[in-house]
């Protein structure tokens, strides 16, 4: 068995207007919330920020932490991965229209959604289970 590599992360749900933000991977044909690697001497939060900025061009504020949901897989560069990523519930910092600044292998698109059409979209089990956790601070 290969070693596991651990990574650090840390990504959001930012709420507005009773709708959350997701982003659709067109290529990976997933429905998941924005999150990316903590970079060295960068907090959980600062990445946080950094990261849904980056991937959905969105500026937002923290309103609390979210806690952490870690998972395991394997890539396709044959390696097997164990991720931690620390979450927090956002609110958008403005009413600016996002400008992304997406990677080139980021073909992906902002879409908001309800709640329940976020229960019923989001592709993967712990980003249901992190929604959970955001229903929950918000009632």
């Amino acid at each position: 068995m290969n070693e596991t590599i651990n990574k650090l992360s840390a990504g959001g749900i930012a709420l507005n207007k009773n709708k959350i933000l997701v982003i659709k991977w067109n290529s990976k044909n997933t429905i998941e919330f924005p999150k990316g690697q903590i970079e060295p001497n960068e907090t959980k939060e600062n990445a946080c920020i950094r990261e849904v900025l980056e991937e959905t061009g969105y500026e937002t504020i923290i309103i609390e932490s979210l806690g952490d949901i870690t998972f395991e897989f394997d890539w396709d560069d044959g390696k097997h991965y164990r991720k931690n990523v620390t979450y927090y519930l956002l609110k958008l910092a403005n009413d600016n229209s996002p400008s992304p600044n997406r990677e080139d292998n980021e073909d992906f698109e902002n879409i908001w959604l309800t709640i329940e059409e976020a229960k019923e979209l989001l592709t993967f089990d712990t980003d249901k289970e992190i929604l959970n956790r955001a229903i929950n601070k918000i009632k």
